[in-house]
């Protein structure tokens, strides 16, 4: 807009200056100057109006810093000397021809909403510019890239895998032992309860995922990232059963193949809980936030312009807000 300003502002003057000088070559030019910015000016104001675009996620779910597809279809503009533009990752405009594709990287495990990418029309002489928008917003998983660290070993002798799993409480049944008898709903309610409890496949590695006392986002990114590296690995090397904050039973994963990409889709989706994990039995692999190096890991780079975080947590109260 600027540069049409400024080419119109020149156009008055050479005509100005035509007119005192008494040139009719300069006030030629001048008026020709003058009828190219109009020109312009009606085919940037008449396309801005015509133009459709639309423009499409082509994945639900990817990998962080992964690049994600955005395909664009502009219709509207044929046969005016005018054409469309997206807004990049970089703040650079890229012009939209046919099925024009741009790419777009979130370098952050968790659900994320893709809003309205920024276009705008503009003339092939590139003198005047209308915005828009274009695309509704679209809900996009990514999943935490898994770290390299090695596999953690279970101590000698330790076998999690074979320890009982707390399920909830049930009715008291004569001959249950004392030490599981829930002694609270006795002394609250006069109601005898007991613990339920499941007796995992023995030989399989616990993982436990606590995310309690995280101290920014980067600390969680840097759990999540831990834990698949762990339950990958594992899952590499004959399985292994992992707890998530806020679930009673642990999830087990067989191989990369079975369980490891449901797991990986539930662990990108607990960014926001701050349950509090169970105590992690003896030989478990506990990945806890508190771990976390004091800068989160390596630094990312800033979401894209148009891309949210789904749900953003609030620390020190533990509360969260979830964005629409």
């Amino acid at each position: 807009m600027k540069r049409g300003l400024a080419t119109e502002l020149l156009g008055f003057a050479l005509l100005l200056t035509a007119a005192v000088l008494g040139s009719v070559a300069l006030f030629a030019f001048a008026l020709g100057l003058l009828l190219v910015v109009a020109g312009c000016l009606a085919a940037t104001a008449i396309g801005a109006r015509r133009v459709r675009i639309t423009r499409t996620v082509d994945q639900t779910e990817i990998v962080e810093g992964r690049p994600l597809a955005l395909r664009f279809e502009v219709r509207g503009l044929r046969g005016l000397p005018a054409h469309a533009e997206v807004r990049g990752e970089d703040g650079t405009w890229q012009r939209l021809e046919g099925g024009a594709a741009r790419r777009l990287t979130i370098e952050r495990p968790g659900p994320h909403v893709i809003g309205p990418s920024a276009v705008r029309v503009r003339d092939d002489l590139r003198l005047f510019t209308r915005r828009r928008s274009a695309g509704e917003p679209a809900v996009v998983l990514v999943l935490p890239a898994p770290a390299s660290a090695g596999v953690q070993q279970l101590p000698q002798g330790a076998d999690p895998g074979g320890d009982p799993e707390p399920d909830g409480l049930q009715p008291y049944s004569r001959g249950t032992p004392v030490g599981r008898i829930h002694w609270p709903s006795v002394a609250r309610a006069g109601e005898w309860q007991e613990r339920r409890v499941i007796s995992a496949p023995r030989g399989l590695p616990l993982v436990v995922v606590d995310l309690t006392g995280a101290a920014s986002d980067g600390a969680i990114d840097w759990t999540l990232r831990a834990a698949a590296g762990q339950i990958h690995g594992l899952a590499r090397a004959g399985g292994c059963r992992v707890l998530l904050p806020g679930e009673r039973l642990p999830i087990p994963v067989e191989n990369v193949a079975e369980g490891w990409p449901t797991v990986h889709r539930r662990l990108a989706s607990v960014r926001g809980s701050r349950a509090a994990a169970p105590a992690a039995p003896p030989g478990a692999v506990h990945i806890r936030a508190t771990q976390a190096p004091p800068l989160g890991g390596p630094r990312t780079r800033r979401l894209p312009p148009e891309v949210v975080p789904l749900e953003r947590s609030s620390f020190g109260d533990g509360a969260g807000v979830r964005l629409p």
